[in-house]
């Protein structure tokens, strides 16, 4: 699982404008199987999301959880409300469902946010304990870096504990390249470059 990236601005970064597409949901199939043989939707996160996203959070364990937040605390009303009311000009969101006795429920989400003038997004990832290791986090992975590249997104980074080998070998597959976080080599910060560079 991810955490947002400490990331530093480059010198003389060319400001990031959203462009006129930002915003559009991604062209990606929104039904997929995972190894358990259920059905998984994806779709773009909204605000009518925001009871399942709390049920998703809560029923994490304490080790996904801190993996999420970066600690074990609950997360407030607000946070939870920020998470779902997303600003599609600077941040994205895809979250993954499944139909349990005819209620949809959160299975998974991934997510950039865009904090640098350059449009390099902090990115992460989490999935439900019980659904960890059936290839989810690869189709979230495979949508975010779609929606990201579609709205502008020049490159994404995020960090990952180092000795979270999967999450490694699956941000390689997808081309990130890892590099120890420094001062911190319990982190391994993986980057992946999205547009051409100029």
């Amino acid at each position: 699982m991810l955490r947002p990236a400490q990331l530093q601005a480059t010198a003389a970064p060319t400001p990031y404008a959203p462009p006129a597409t930002s915003g559009a949901i991604a062209a990606w199939p929104d039904v997929h199987l995972v190894a358990n043989g259920m059905a998984v939707h994806l779709r773009m996160i909204a605000p009518g999301d925001l009871e399942r996203e709390r049920e998703f959070v809560h029923g994490l364990s304490p080790r996904t959880r801190y993996q999420r937040l970066m600690s074990a605390r609950t997360p407030s009303a607000e946070e939870l409300r920020r998470w779902t009311d997303v600003d599609r000009s600077r941040e994205g969101a895809v979250v993954a469902t499944v139909d349990i006795d005819g209620f949809e429920r959160q299975v998974g989400v991934a997510r950039y946010f865009i904090d640098q003038p350059d449009a390099q997004a902090d990115f992460a990832i989490v999935v439900a304990d019980e659904w960890q290791g059936m290839g989810l986090g690869r189709q979230l992975l495979t949508a975010l870096v779609d929606l990201a590249r579609q709205s502008g997104v020049r490159k994404l980074v995020g960090t990952t504990m180092s000795e979270n080998k999967g999450m490694i070998a699956l941000g390689r597959s997808f081309g990130f390249r890892p590099s120890r976080e420094p001062g911190a080599a319990i982190y391994t910060l993986l980057s992946l470059s999205l547009q051409p560079e100029c």
